[in-house]
């Protein structure tokens, strides 16, 4: 394999893992600590159930997140980072200084809202804000 295809071929594995929605919601949160099902859904606002359910199980299958039973009546799931989430999380949350988010005044609602670098750049705009790499488009 040449250096081309293999860090093409790592790239495509980290979007594999990191790509669907909400798995990067679901490593910041447990990058503060343990949660348990219910708890990890309420703070992500917007996050089903099911699909909690299933981004737990692909974190898990990739060794990102470690499940813990304990016997109690009923019994209580937590979830947490393994050693890999964690070096993953530390390293995207490194990451966080070079996005900016710009909230949108009452003027903007007029308009699109984000400034015309940051709608060239992305044009799915947050609902409540824009998102731009800092100092740059």
């Amino acid at each position: 394999m040449s250096e081309n295809e293999e860090w093409q071929a790592k790239w495509h594995g980290l979007q594999d893992i990191l790509g669907p929605k909400w798995t990067l919601h679901i490593l910041r949160l447990l990058s503060e600590g343990s949660y348990g099902f219910n708890a990890i859904r309420d703070e992500l606002g917007g996050l089903t159930a099911p699909m909690l359910s299933q981004r737990l199980k692909e974190l898990r299958c990739h060794g990102l997140v470690k499940r813990s039973v304990t016997e109690t009546s009923p019994p209580t799931t937590t979830y947490s980072l393994s050693d890999r989430g964690e070096q993953i999380a530390r390293r995207l949350r490194e990451l966080e200084p070079l996005v900016e988010l710009h909230e949108r005044s009452v003027a903007d609602e007029q308009t699109d809202g984000c400034s015309d670098t940051a709608t060239e750049c992305r044009t799915e705009a947050l609902t409540d804000g824009c998102v731009t790499v800092v100092d740059q488009c």
